[in-house]
């Protein structure tokens, strides 16, 4: 059970480390900390945590890693490889911006190089927001099969597709109202957090996101196994 644990703590930190200004602006309020000074901080905190979490569950499938450039690729293995891929180049990518533009290390004062750092950074967050969620998705049935050996409960079909369906067209509505393709596309250069909206609604929208492109993920792989290819 350790692999799904691990899975559902980056599952969180993610989500934290998306809305970080709104979660470490509130923490700092509360206890009277300086925000400006503490939510950047309480960011790379978190951010460090997701990425040794994920060098963690990257180890425990090395098995994947060691075989890469082993046997036939089929277009269903492509598809996983490439995500892998892009993921672990991604978050390689994060960490190499995280530090540049660290407050705590300190390591950059060109502003030129600092505003490479935070565009960088924006932009592979985002991209791997979605690339872990997609992720996730195409690797669902390894979750839900430990799950399911572990509760005698069975889900009715229908009304997990009828839910499924939910979470994609709120995603979806969420996707656009947050301008996550403008951040990708980097068609806006800078996060807009607006502070009037509670967290709690910021989370259940970048939670539901994050789900439509999980089932997004589970749709392709289900696909690809159904055709063989």
């Amino acid at each position: 059970m350790l692999r799904p644990l691990i899975d559902i703590l980056m599952t969180i930190l993610l989500l934290l480390s998306m809305s970080y200004e709104l979660i470490g602006t509130s923490i700092a309020e509360f206890f009277g900390f300086d925000s400006y000074d503490f939510a950047p901080i309480f960011h790379e905190a978190i951010g460090m945590l997701l990425i040794i979490l994920f060098v963690y569950h990257t180890w425990l499938n090395r098995w994947w890693l060691k075989g890469i450039f082993k046997g036939k690729y089929n277009f269903t293995r492509a598809i996983l490889s490439f995500v892998n891929v892009a993921l672990i180049i991604d978050v390689i990518f994060l960490l190499i911006t995280g530090v540049l533009m660290s407050k705590t290390v300190e390591l950059v004062e060109s502003d030129g190089l600092m505003s490479f750092a935070r565009v960088g950074h924006m932009l592979a967050s985002f991209w791997g927001f979605v690339l872990m969620s997609f992720h996730a998705g195409l690797n669902w049935n390894i979750f839900s099969g430990m799950i399911r050996s572990k509760m005698k409960v069975r889900v009715p079909k229908v009304f997990a597709i009828v839910l499924a369906l939910g979470f994609v067209i709120y995603g979806a509505i969420a996707f656009v109202r947050n301008n996550l393709w403008d951040y990708m596309t980097l068609k806006t250069e800078f996060i807009f957090f607006d502070f009037d909206v509670p967290v709690i609604y910021f989370l259940l929208d970048y939670a539901c996101i994050m789900i439509m492109f999980g089932i997004f993920g589970h749709c392709v792989i289900l696909l690809l196994r159904k055709f063989r290819v």
